[in-house]
């Protein structure tokens, strides 16, 4: 059976059950997960956190599931001890990803106006958050000039019912392709995916040289080509065992004001304009599990950390 988030979170309860706790008393997405799984944190504690009951939404969600190198190292088939060197021996083979017809992630098809963000248990993280932000998604564009693909997490703010923001740094490789489609006036073409085996999504923030290869990585780091799919509204492809993908564009020299949002060193960083994505579509599985990231606490840490370890060591 090809791995996915759910494969994983089953892993991680027979292998380690006390690393994974599920809460089924209703809880607010603003600040009452976060408030949670902060309040653990406090006691240097870092479960995996599974929320059956999110206030106005009927998706489970899973916080801090990669909050440890004991978890990554569980994805990687290892220990501690031995994750970096792994890390960087499987980085250094990439694996083509394997494309198929049907896909779990397009079992539940939501278009045009059915398509509104609300239906996703989206929380707001920190006290002065401007408002929900998709923290675990997977952007996925294409090169207009070369075709190849990219792939990299990045923190969108929820502006609407059918529109996310996104905040490219200077260096994101997402951020040059976008450029790049603004200098021909095009808009570029998205897919979010959200929910996956812990290896694909290390697979996005690895560092690799120039601007796409993070298929083939997520599949060097799974152990197995990544099963993709062609999205139903955009020309891209997307991965079939995602739990959620988010279609939609990126209008060309446009923008919206974004943020302030709480980052990874544990200050809130930038404010400003920024482009956005109108969202066309969304898929999903039935009963999708929605994967968030805790940000600017020991997840968002951890999992940036050990693709720079394994790109070290490579």
């Amino acid at each position: 059976m090809p791995k996915d988030l759910r494969s994983f979170i089953e892993q991680l309860a027979n292998a380690t059950p006390d690393q994974i706790q599920m809460i089924t008393a209703e809880v607010e997405p603003k600040f009452g997960i976060t408030a949670i799984a902060g309040k653990l944190a406090k006691q240097g504690r870092f479960p995996a956190l599974l929320f059956t009951n999110v206030k106005g939404s009927s998706l489970p969600l899973v916080i801090n599931l990669t909050a440890s190198y004991e978890r990554l190292a569980l994805a990687l088939g290892t220990d501690v001890s031995e994750v970096v060197r792994v890390y960087g021996q499987r980085q250094a083979k990439p694996l083509p990803p394997r494309l198929v017809t049907e896909a779990p992630v397009q079992e539940v098809i939501l278009k045009g106006e059915k398509a509104k963000l609300s239906t996703l248990p989206i929380p707001t993280h920190n006290e002065l958050d401007s408002g929900p932000y998709v923290t675990g998604g997977v952007l996925i564009c294409k090169d207009p000039d070369t075709g190849q693909y990219n792939a990299g997490i990045y923190r969108h703010e929820v502006q609407g019912e059918q529109q996310l923001g996104v905040y490219f740094q200077g260096s994101h490789h997402g951020g040059y392709i976008y450029r790049r489609y603004c200098e021909m006036n095009r808009p570029m073409e998205v897919a979010i995916a959200i929910g996956h085996y812990p290896t694909f999504i290390l697979g996005a923030v690895s560092k690799l040289p120039g601007s796409g290869g993070e298929f083939e990585e997520a599949g060097a780091l799974l152990g197995e080509p990544l099963e993709l799919v062609k999205a139903k509204t955009v020309d891209l492809m997307v991965p079939a065992r995602a739990e959620i993908v988010i279609e939609g564009i990126m209008p060309p020299n446009e923008t919206h004001f974004e943020g302030p949002f709480g980052e990874w060193p544990g200050y809130y960083v930038g404010e400003g304009e920024k482009p956005f994505v109108q969202v066309k579509t969304i898929t999903m599985r039935r009963n999708a599990i929605y994967y968030d990231v805790f940000p600017a606490n020991r997840e968002h840490l951890v999992l940036g950390s050990l693709a720079r370890m394994g790109s070290i060591y490579r």
